[in-house]
């Protein structure tokens, strides 16, 4: 009975050590899902719904250590195949006084528009210099771009943001965005312009959960 006893007790210990040992693991992760609606799906200057409605969401999954991976995804034009899925990676640590993140993000469509980007971004202070290189599939062009966070201390939940990029080809796109809480979500107004087509105005509604 005694030896019973015995092995009962280190049965629960160890079973106690496993489970905080997972509890202690799955502390690690921490995910957050996103859902949007867009008056005009915009990207590096260009609209990706011809003008219309765009309605688009996606779920984050970010380790303790840095690492996070994610899904996005949302309707597109007719002209890119009506639907884009978006999976990516990235690893983010400090360096100094700066963050560094340094990822992977695959593009899909119904078209053959799909591929791969590299991407490096370091950020100091609200400002983030990016650089994305296209390396797999029908990307093979780089992307680099500076963009601007200001949170207004004035006014609480307003944030104003600045968006500057140019392509290997040295079409250049600017963006200027204000961000404020409506209701639970987050509205956006931001206006783009794009050297090589027209100015957009879109209006958008996030909501993080």
């Amino acid at each position: 009975m005694k030896t019973h006893t015995k092995l009962a007790v280190a049965f629960l210990a160890a079973a106690s050590s496993i489970a905080a040992q997972a509890a202690d693991a799955s502390a690690a992760f921490t995910g957050a899902g996103n859902i949007a609606l867009t008056s005009d799906y915009v990207f590096r200057g260009a609209s990706q719904t011809a003008g219309k409605t765009a309605l688009q969401g996606g779920y984050d999954v970010t380790h303790a250590s840095g690492f996070s991976a994610g899904l996005w995804a949302s309707n597109v034009s007719d002209a890119l195949g009506g639907l884009e899925i978006d999976l990516y990676a990235n690893y983010g640590f400090k360096l100094g006084a700066f963050d560094v993140s340094v990822g992977y993000i695959n593009y899909t469509y119904n078209t053959a528009a799909n591929g791969g980007e590299a991407n490096l971004a370091v950020t100091y202070a609200g400002l983030t210099l990016k650089y994305s290189d296209g390396v797999s599939g029908a990307l093979s062009d780089y992307y680099y771009e500076a963009n601007y966070s200001y949170d207004v201390p004035s006014v609480k939940g307003l944030n104003l943001g600045l968006h500057y990029g140019q392509t290997e080809t040295k079409v250049y796109d600017y963006a200027i965005a204000v961000s404020y809480p409506v209701l639970g979500f987050t509205g956006t107004v931001s206006y783009s312009d794009l050297e090589a087509g027209k100015s957009i105005t879109a209006v958008t509604l996030k909501k993080v959960f």
